[in-house]
C-alpha cells in the first residue's frame, strides 16, 4: 500500500517532465507547446486541488500545523496566477519561454519545501488513520482522473476513426461520381455517335432519293415532250386531212392529253409525298430540287388543261404550240437546275466522309 511519504514524493513527478519538455521547445514549436502547456495546467490543476481537498482539511485539525497549510496554499495560489499569465501568452514569443522557466521555479520550491517541511509535520501529527485516509482519498481521485483521461482519449481516437471513415466515405462518394461521369460521357459519346450515323444514313439515303427523283422528273419530261411532238404532229395532220380525220385525230390527241394530264398531275403529288418524308438535314436540298419539278409540273398540268379546255380547232393548235415552248424552254432549265442540286449534295456528302 502507498504510504503518504510515497505519495508526497511521487505526484510532482508528471509535472516535472513536462516541465522539462516545454523549457526544451523553441517559438517556432507553436502546436507543441500548446500541446504541453495545456497538459502542464490540468497536472498542476491537479495536485493543488488534491492538496487542498484531501490533505490539508486535515492539517488544520492540528494547530501546529496550520501556519505550514497557509504557507502551502499560498504556494498554490502564486503557480495559478503564473499559469493564467502564461495562458494569456503567445506560444511563439521569446516571453512565453521565460514565463514557462519562472513558473517552473516556483512550482519546484513548492515541492522542496513540501518534501523539507511539510512532509516530516505531517508524519509526525497524523495518526496512521488520518494519513491513510488520506492516501485513499487521493488515490481515488487520480483513478477517476486516470479513468477519465482513458475515457477521453478513446474518445479522441474514436473521433480520429469516424473523421477517417467520414473521409474514405467521401473520397468513395468522389470516386463513385467521378466513375458515374466517365460512365456518363461515354454513353452521351455513343449516343452522338449513333446519332452521326443516323444522319449520314439519311443524308445518303437522301442523295439517293434526290437523285432518283431527278432521274423520274427527266422520264416525265422526256415522255411529256415526245407527247407533246406527237400533238402537235398529229395537229398538223388533223388541219391538212379536215373532215372525219380531223375529228379522230383531235379525239385521240384529246385523250392522250388526258392520259399526260393523269401522269403528271399523279408525278406532281407523289414529288410532294416524298418531299414530306424528307428529314430535317436534307430540306435544303429536296427544296432545290421539288422546286424545279415541282415547275415543270405545274406547267404541263396547266398546259393539258388549256388543251382539254379547247372547243375549236384554232384554240387546241394554240395551246398545243404555246406548251410545246413552254416545255422546251422549261426542260433546259429544269435539267440544269436539277444537276447542279445532285453536285451540290454529292459534293457536302464528300466533305462530310
Amino acid at each position: 500500500m502507498t504510504t503518504i511519504r510515497q505519495l508526497i514524493q511521487t505526484t510532482p513527478a508528471t509535472a516535472n517532465e513536462l516541465f522539462s519538455k516545454l523549457v526544451d521547445t523553441s517559438a517556432t514549436a507553436v502546436k507543441t507547446r500548446e500541446r504541453l502547456f495545456g497538459e502542464l495546467k490540468a497536472e498542476l490543476e491537479l495536485l493543488a486541488n488534491l492538496e487542498e481537498q484531501h490533505l490539508f482539511p486535515v492539517l488544520r485539525k492540528h494547530k501546529d500545523l496550520k501556519d505550514l497549510v497557509r504557507e502551502a496554499l499560498n504556494d498554490n495560489k502564486a503557480t495559478r496566477k503564473l499559469l493564467t499569465e502564461l495562458d494569456n501568452t503567445p506560444r511563439d514569443s521569446d516571453e512565453f519561454g521565460a514565463r514557462v522557466a519562472e513558473l517552473r521555479k516556483v512550482f519546484q520550491q513548492h515541492v522542496r519545501d513540501e518534501k523539507k517541511e511539510l512532509l516530516p509535520a505531517i508524519l509526525e501529527a497524523l495518526t496512521d488513520d488520518e494519513a491513510e485516509s488520506v492516501v485513499q482519498n487521493i488515490e481515488a481521485e487520480l483513478a477517476e482522473v486516470e479513468e477519465a483521461k482513458r475515457a477521453e482519449a478513446e474518445e479522441r481516437r474514436a473521433e480520429a476513426r469516424r473523421e477517417r471513415e467520414k473521409l474514405e466515405a467521401e473520397q468513395a462518394r468522389l470516386e463513385e461520381a467521378r466513375l458515374a461521369e466517365a460512365r456518363r460521357r461515354r454513353a452521351t459519346a455513343r449516343v452522338e455517335r449513333e446519332a452521326a450515323e443516323q444522319v449520314e444514313a439519311a443524308s445518303e439515303t437522301l442523295v439517293d432519293a434526290a437523285r432518283s427523283g431527278s432521274r423520274a422528273a427527266q422520264r416525265t419530261a422526256t415522255a411529256a415532250e415526245e407527247a407533246l411532238r406527237n400533238g402537235v404532229s398529229a395537229t398538223s395532220s388533223m388541219l391538212s386531212g379536215g373532215g372525219q380525220q380531223a375529228r379522230e385525230a383531235f379525239e385521240a390527241v384529246h385523250k392522250h392529253n388526258q392520259e399526260i394530264a393523269t401522269h403528271a398531275s399523279n408525278n406532281l403529288h407523289v414529288m410532294v409525298d416524298a418531299a414530306k418524308s424528307f428529314t430535317r438535314d436534307g430540306r435544303e436540298i429536296s427544296a432545290s430540287y421539288l422546286a424545279a419539278t415541282q415547275e415543270r409540273m405545274a406547267t404541263n398540268v396547266a398546259g393539258v388543261t388549256a388543251i382539254l379546255a379547247s372547243r375549236t380547232l384554232p384554240e387546241f393548235f394554240a395551246a398545243q404550240s404555246a406548251l410545246f415552248r413552254k416545255n422546251v424552254e422549261l426542260t433546259i432549265a429544269s435539267r440544269t437546275r436539277i444537276a447542279e442540286v445532285a453536285a451540290r449534295s454529292a459534293t457536302k456528302k464528300e466533305r462530310a466522309a
